[in-house]
């Protein structure tokens, strides 16, 4: 009987797990949420910058739509979306008493590492303008029809090369419509064709003015 006691308290001695056992486990438990935080990570990063694209190419769209609306003839009057590397602002007007009145809306990138660049990938060092004329047309400051091109980029910086994981595009074609894209590069496209207009004159009855004078 004592042997049959002693045989049955090491058979169940060695049943037990191993310190060695228990480690491996903890290392393969703390590799497998290592991988997906990482994946989270990365997928809040693509949301975020997703969310940020989307808002630039809103502010294109209301500043083009805007313009539109008021048949705004040169820049004093016309709505504008106004970059950096950043932030962004979007300038419409609004009738406050009477009287219409710009209105800027800035949105910041600050402490999204998030950034704001040029169609090549390099973030904008200075502001660059983009404003809408009364056709919805993209134009510079002298009225000089563009179709700018930007990248909204995560991790602080463009990669190169440009990747969709990280790169979203804002494109505004020559007709004024605003596209948002991959990292891929826009199709070239050309100015609209047709017949030029007899006059550019608007009936004054039909515009929303802003006071301001054209020189």
């Amino acid at each position: 009987m004592n042997w049959m006691r002693r045989s049955n308290y090491t058979t169940r001695g060695q049943d037990g797990t191993t310190v060695v056992e228990i480690l491996i486990v903890c290392v393969i438990i703390a590799v497998v949420a290592g991988f997906a935080l990482m994946q989270r990570g990365s997928a809040n990063e693509q949301f975020q910058r997703q969310n940020v694209a989307r808002g630039l190419k809103v502010a294109f769209e209301r500043a083009r739509f805007d313009s539109v609306k008021r048949r705004a003839e040169c820049n004093g009057d016309q709505a504008k979306v106004v970059l950096n590397g950043t932030s962004f602002i979007l300038t419409s007007f609004e009738n406050q008493g009477g009287a219409m009145v710009a209105v800027p809306r800035t949105t910041s990138l600050a402490g999204q590492n998030i950034v704001i660049a040029d169609s090549a990938g390099a973030t904008l060092s200075t502001e660059n303008s983009v404003y809408f004329n009364q056709r919805g047309e993209a134009v510079d400051v002298s009225g000089v029809l563009i179709s700018p091109s930007f990248l909204v980029c995560g991790g602080g910086a463009c990669p190169d090369p440009l990747t969709n994981d990280r790169v979203n595009r804002i494109y505004v074609s020559p007709t004024g419509t605003v596209n948002m894209l991959g990292a891929q590069t826009p199709p070239s496209l050309g100015s609209p064709g047709g017949t030029a207009p007899v006059t550019d004159a608007i009936n004054d009855n039909l515009v929303l003015s802003t006071g301001f004078t054209c020189p």
